[in-house]
């Protein structure tokens, strides 16, 4: 049975999940819902589904067996549990929300209405990740003692990025540089290495106007250290101000060899090139190098993990246990 999907929001969506269904032959993109009609009825027809206007109508449709929610994290508690209570199950936009507190309370009304809840942390899909999680599961690394990430981004130094979301400057919707990017990372970290402990760090809003005088108050910039369960040593530092930033890197040191992960932006979006060497091998070597993929190729994934059931695509577990890291530290100060 092919599943059938409805999709809340459409600014984000318009140029990564609605073209991704459109074009799958593993599910059907069946609606549309957007809080205004001509809106919803352009994108709806654009990419060949039925408009709603508002989440409510969109979740009362008998004919969508999963909604995704891609809104403003502010928005997706209530939007989630409505689809819940609908009978739906749910994809939801990463961060799953603006506190663990909601992420919980929509974990128990995904439990209470026997229905399934997936995040959006697509990263882990790109081939590059997919063999550096294989490797590390064979002990190419042999003991993992040190693990450093960088994400550092010129995003909303851009002009036309604080136009098409230059929401994401007020913290008050639930969006960071650590909440998003930062996010993503401790993600990776925990589906390569397991839970991470001992997190400490600091978040910081160093630029209060963005382009086009935006004011801010978010937090642009973020750096945090932990513990894997068997004791690496690890530590996270993003930025989406960044403006020479050089994009996202992973480097992990073991026993027995090094991997080096590297995007040259957003780990959702840009692929990911892999190298490695064992401790006998005297310089890094190509193990994964980028094709032609498109940015949509992790999120195509997902999607047809999806109709095949769900199988080792994020729960709503996981973006809570990210989540959790990033009021760590935001603890800090």
């Amino acid at each position: 049975m092919t599943l059938r999907v409805g999709v809340v929001g459409a600014s984000y969506a318009v140029g990564t999940h609605l073209p991704v269904y459109a074009a799958s032959d593993d599910v059907e993109l069946v609606a549309v819902a957007t809080a205004h009609e001509d809106t919803a009825r352009a994108v709806a027809e654009r990419f060949g589904a039925r408009p709603h206007v508002g989440y409510e109508a969109l979740c009362a449709d008998p004919d969508v067996d999963l909604v995704d929610v891609a809104t403003r994290p502010s928005r997706h508690r209530e939007m989630v549990e409505a689809a819940f209570a609908a009978g739906k199950d749910v994809l939801c936009e990463a961060p799953l929300a603006p506190s663990v507190a909601d992420g919980e309370a929509m974990a128990t009304a995904a439990a209470s209405a026997g229905r399934s809840g997936w995040v959006d942390m697509q990263s882990r899909f790109w081939p590059g990740l997919q063999e550096l999680h294989r490797l590390v599961d064979d002990g190419y690394l042999g003991t993992v003692e040190n693990v450093a990430a960088t994400a550092f981004y010129p995003t909303f130094t851009r002009p036309e990025a604080v136009a098409g979301s230059g929401w994401c400057a007020d913290g008050a919707y639930g969006a960071s540089a650590l909440r998003v990017h930062g996010l993503h990372t401790a993600d990776l970290l925990r589906w390569l290495f397991g839970e991470l402990t001992e997190v400490r760090g600091s978040a910081a809003t160093r630029r209060s106007e963005w382009p086009g005088g935006v004011p801010a108050t978010s937090a642009d910039s973020a750096a945090y250290t932990a513990r894997t369960p068997d004791g690496a040593v690890c530590s996270v530092h993003a930025s989406w101000v960044a403006r020479h930033g050089e994009g996202w890197r992973l480097a992990v040191h073991g026993s027995a060899g090094t991997l080096v992960a590297t995007a040259a932006g957003h780990t959702g979006h840009f692929p990911v090139t892999l190298r490695g060497a064992r401790a006998d091998e005297p310089a890094l070597l190509d193990l994964v190098a980028p094709g032609d993929e498109p940015a949509t190729t992790p999120f195509a994934e997902l999607v047809r993990r999806l109709a095949a059931g769900g199988a080792g695509v994020p729960t709503f577990a996981d973006g809570i246990a990210a989540l959790r890291v990033a009021e760590s530290v935001e603890a800090a100060g």
